[in-house]
């Protein structure tokens, strides 16, 4: 069975910007797509939330089990 490559983010953040917005933008660059995500510090609060509803360490620790057992 092939393994799939990892996939990269679909996104990149950028900003603040003069009106204190941030922005999720292609990672090709800005002029392929934006998206207007509201207020840093809106964006920071439900980032920060998102975040902390994850179990990271759980996700990295099955990513490296399926890399070390394959098929």
């Amino acid at each position: 069975m092939d393994e799939e490559p990892v996939q990269d983010a679909l996104f990149q953040i950028e900003g603040p910007d003069e009106d204190g917005c941030v922005w999720a933008c292609s990672p090709e660059g800005g002029d392929v797509w934006c998206q207007n995500l509201g207020p840093t510090e809106k964006v920071a609060e439900v980032l920060s939330q998102w975040l902390g509803s994850i179990d990271y360490d759980e996700k990295e620790s099955e990513l490296r089990y399926e890399r070390s057992n394959p098929g």
